[in-house]
């Protein structure tokens, strides 16, 4: 039988010989590296091959050669339904994308004029204060990329699934000018809940690939629109011409994830956008860097946006480029400008200063707060004066803490108050922060935010466009409390809280109160005290924080942009001398960063090594063996009602109940106050996650008037 199967093979494939640049070294060296797409290509293909549509299975014996034709019409019909190539627009001007600017800033003009003619990868660093459009400049010099056929279409990459979604409405509007009128490109959302995103959804069309009718019948509109083929799984999305998600999506296709190479044949002639960079730690950092690596390799281009970047992480990004493109790598410039362009290409390292917009220039002036009632304080002295604010905290439990403190106090009512974290069930999530846009964000009603107080967490320091009057935030590392910052008096209002035509804040000068320890000239471990423990927790380089209270006492203050890259390398490159005590601390945590980087290393796959198991040193593994970010191990808790009826979802909403029940904790957490909390039994449980196709995650049951979750306060510790 093999015998005859290897005739009829030959028969069909008549060629029995190698191609002659099989004797070739240099030539199988380059195979070896371009086999990463080809890896692709045969994945594709099969997904392709293994539609059951098109090639359904045949019972009837045949000769080789007769299916073998009929295989190849099938295919053709096969190749057929995928989406049609969008073409790209070869006339380039700003104004097709963003016609809503009237006068480009110092930075878009910059990526309006940057000479980008050198052939192959090319790499920007744009460094820019908060609101200097940095995001605009970036599409600029994509659009002008893609014009000059040097790419065929764009992903933006973020920290956070909520900052995707963000860019994801910005660029719904934008992205349909980078191609010609008679194509029909896709953008998609690619994070772990983009189903969840209602936008998202109502994007996605099916039908005839070339029809020009929505699903629902309604014409193309100028919002966002993705073809199902891309939407129907993560792993395909990248395909699509234009793509905004989490940076975890790229990172995949420098790791031995199954499907990476999908992944890379995705990115492959896209420009990748890259946001909020500084906001990574070293393990993010190493991956990034393999993906840099690989995609400069393969001839893609990059753009990385951040407010700063120390000295040293800017090398190593560029660095990580400059390796995989193959080119020497001369130094960055150590004692950098800002805002600061870093451009990267064959020709080399051309680096530059540009000037920043007036609008975005500001001092903020610190001070300090020490006291926990002095703070509490200055919140209802602000209510009192009519004004909104903020206290940022660093853990979900000290938030909570000065929630429940204030509503006891009874000085401030209820309904003014707000509690903003992590650990709500994403119903409520979404609620709050829908209510913390409409009594913030730069249209809201000038009446409405009068006397609000909003206590919040990290989750408020990048996603949300929102405007303070006054800001508390805990102490925290400089580029934090820098971007925290950006929340105060963020947008220009009258005397009367509006915003429009107006050119000076009426509000006094902003202030950030920092909430810290007492100054300690020679700070040992316990210096941040039983308040701020938490902090210490979440930020562990003490150094770090000790380095930046020490800067902001000497400078009194954030002047943007003059002091930006003062207040980073002070931190960071430890141009301050921290006290003994912090610099063990600071060792301590510097070697399990090193160690991060060695973990996150030997996740990263050889390129050199070509498609092969010697790429990777670890197994190709599924995706519950591998990650894009370090951290505490989480849970996903489900929240439920037990009824007559059997276990309800919290949320009652139509579409996904269960995921928008969810509350994501730290392990740790949860194994603390678990024991005193009602959940299903393990037959239950085990019943739970066959029905609702859920390896993992356990059900929380809800209690009427329980003391342990609220729709206000989310889910609360014994010790809350």
């Amino acid at each position: 039988a093999t015998e005859s199967y290897l005739l009829a093979i030959q028969a069909v494939f008549p060629e029995t010989s190698f191609p002659p640049q099989f004797a070739d070294k240099t030539w199988r060296r380059n195979l070896k590296k371009q086999s990463w797409l080809l890896a692709g290509l045969a994945v594709l293909a099969d997904w392709l091959g293994s539609n059951q549509y098109y090639f359904p299975f045949v019972a009837a014996p045949m000769p080789l050669a007769n299916y073998w034709k009929q295989a190849q019409r099938r295919a053709q019909h096969a190749i057929a339904s995928l989406p049609a190539a969008s073409v790209v627009n070869p006339d380039y001007q700003y104004q097709h994308i963003f016609p809503f600017i009237r006068k480009l800033s110092p930075l878009q003009q910059d990526a309006d004029e940057a000479d980008i003619s050198s052939q192959g990868s090319q790499l920007f660093i744009l460094e820019d204060v908060t609101g200097a459009g940095k995001t605009e400049a970036a599409l600029i010099l994509a659009n002008r990329l893609m014009s000059q056929g040097k790419a065929d279409g764009l992903y933006v990459g973020l920290p956070t699934m909520a900052t995707a979604n963000a860019m994801y409405q910005r660029l719904s509007r934008a992205y349909h000018a980078l191609f010609q009128s008679s194509s029909r490109p896709s953008l998609v959302l690619a994070h772990g809940a983009s189903k969840m995103s209602k936008a998202f959804s109502q994007s996605v069309w099916q039908g005839e690939n070339s029809g020009q009718l929505r699903y629902d019948g309604s014409e193309p509109s100028a919002s966002g629109e993705c073809n199902s083929w891309f939407a129907d799984s993560r792993k395909k999305a990248l395909l699509a011409e234009v793509g905004v998600g989490t940076l975890d999506q790229l990172l995949m296709a420098a790791m031995p994830y199954r499907h990476q190479s999908l992944r890379l044949l995705g990115i492959n002639r896209k420009v990748l956008i890259l946001d909020e960079v500084h906001a990574y730690d070293s393990y993010m950092v190493r991956l990034l860097e393999g993906l840099l690596h690989f995609h400069a390799a393969q001839g893609g281009s990059a753009i990385i946006l951040s407010a700063t970047l120390p000295y040293s992480l800017r090398g190593k990004l560029l660095n990580a480029f400059a390796h995989g493109a193959g080119w020497s790598m001369p130094a960055p410039t150590q004692n950098a400008g800002y805002p600061w362009v870093s451009q990267l290409n064959d020709r080399g390292l051309a680096e530059r200063q540009v000037a920043t917009r007036a609008e975005v220039k500001r001092r903020v002036n610190v001070n300090w707060v020490t006291n926990l009632e002095d703070a509490l304080a200055m919140i209802e002295q602000a209510v009192a004066e009519g004004r909104c604010i903020c206290w940022i905290r660093n853990t979900v439990d000290d938030a909570m803490l000065v929630y429940r403190q204030l509503q006891q106090r009874g000085k401030i009512p209820a309904e003014d108050l707000l509690l903003f974290h992590s650990r709500f069930a994403f119903v409520d999530r979404l609620c709050v922060e829908q209510t913390t846009l409409d009594w913030f964000g730069k249209n809201a009603d000038p009446q409405q935010r009068q006397g609000k107080v909003l206590i919040a967490t990290q989750v408020i320091e990048q996603s949300l466009d929102i405007d303070l009057d006054m800001m508390i935030s805990d102490l925290a590392p400089i580029d934090l409390l820098i971007q925290r910052a950006g929340r105060l008096q963020r947008h220009i209002r009258d005397e009367n809280g509006k915003t429009g035509d107006v050119t000076q804040d009426a509000r006094p000068a902003p202030v950030l109160s920092v909430f810290a320890p007492e100054w300690q000239p020679n700070a040992q471990e316990d210096w941040l005290g039983d308040a701020l423990r938490g902090t210490g927790y979440v930020y562990p380089d003490h150094a770090c924080l000790w380095r930046t209270q020490a800067i902001l006492r000497e400078l009194q203050g954030i002047t943007m942009p003059d002091q930006a890259r003062t207040l980073v390398e002070s931190v960071y490159e430890g141009s301050i001398e921290a006290p003994p005590a912090l610099l063990d601390v600071e060792d301590r945590v510097l070697g399990a960063k090193y160690g991060e980087r060695m973990a996150a290393g030997q996740n990263v796959l050889s390129r050199d090594q070509g498609y092969d198991r010697r790429a990777s040193s670890t197994l190709w593994s599924p995706a519950a063996e591998l990650t894009t970010r370090l951290g505490d191990e989480t849970l996903d808790i489900y929240l439920a009602y037990r009824t007559s009826e059997g276990i309800k979802p919290y949320a009652d909403v139509v579409d996904f109940p269960w995921e928008q029940s969810r509350v994501q904790v730290r392990e740790k957490w949860w194994h603390k106050h678990c024991t005193r909390l009602p959940q299903l039994t393990e037959t239950e449980l085990e019943a739970f996650r066959k029905q609702q196709h859920r390896p993992l995650g356990t059900v929380l049951l809800l209690e009427t008037d329980c003391n342990y979750y609220h729709q206000s306060l989310g889910l609360l510790g014994e010790d809350n």
